[in-house]
């Protein structure tokens, strides 16, 4: 595994191609996915050195990370406290630290934490984050290996939590114990920002969200961030990418 670490600099990058050549590989994708068992420490750790060793960085898994809006949003109601739940390799702590937040990313994976905090957060690849002109001095990061689910790591409050394809795959078990667990850190005026990835969804059919409902009957007040300005107290946003 260590050894196939020495491949990150297929992409540090962002835009190189990995250096294992085709005839090396056979048909097995298996390792495309994530563990079966989100709770499986071992298990994630072998998926992101296995997307490390064939050449697949943060250019592909923050494809649809756009912070502009919740960074505008932010400054205007002083806000500074960002959790990122399933953090995994993603840069978004990054981007979000440059632009002026305190950070804390959260993942059961030290493999995926060790990856995520080894990349210097350069310009180029921040503004696929955030603008230039959003950058601020004073933030920083604070990366975390543990359980979402354990509410005793980064207790918070919080004044934005981010999770990212992360809450789906407790859909059979335990997804209404892991949103618990997240809204338990979220400050009183919090946002809760939920991201599904479904690869069957296809506009304009409705978009399937599977936390969505557990919002929905606990009484949130669901916000399309796009449109107006946040209401008052604790919301919820989601967002549905597919491909």
């Amino acid at each position: 595994m260590l050894a196939r670490l020495g491949r990150l600099s297929n992409w540090l990058g962002f835009n190189r191609a990995s250096s294992r050549k085709p005839e090396e590989d056979d048909l097995d994708l298996s390792w495309l996915y994530p563990p079966d068992n989100p709770e499986d420490v071992a298990g994630w750790d072998r998926h992101w050195a296995e997307q490390v060793a064939h050449g697949l960085g943060p250019q592909i898994f923050d494809l649809f990370c756009d912070d502009r809006k919740f960074v505008t949003m932010m400054n205007d109601q002083g806000m500074r406290r960002i959790l990122c739940a399933g953090n995994g390799i993603s840069q978004e702590p990054q981007a979000l630290a440059a632009a002026g937040f305190d950070v804390v990313a959260l993942d059961i994976s030290p493999q995926a934490t060790e990856i995520a905090r080894s990349l210097a957060p350069i310009p180029e690849r921040l503004r696929h984050y955030i603008d230039d002109s959003m950058r601020r001095p004073g933030g920083h990061v604070d990366f975390v290996v543990g359980d979402i689910r354990d509410s005793a790591i980064c207790r918070g409050p919080f004044d934005l939590i981010i999770e990212r394809c992360t809450a789906q795959l407790y859909a059979n078990r335990g997804l209404d114990t892991l949103i618990n667990k997240l809204a338990e850190r979220l400050d009183s005026n919090g946002i809760l920002f939920s991201h599904c990835h479904d690869r069957s969804w296809r506009p304009p059919a409705e978009p399937r969200h599977p936390t969505r409902s557990w919002f929905e009957q606990n009484g949130w007040t669901i916000w399309n961030s796009g449109s107006a300005s946040k209401p008052p107290g604790r919301v919820a946003c989601f967002f549905s990418s597919t491909g």
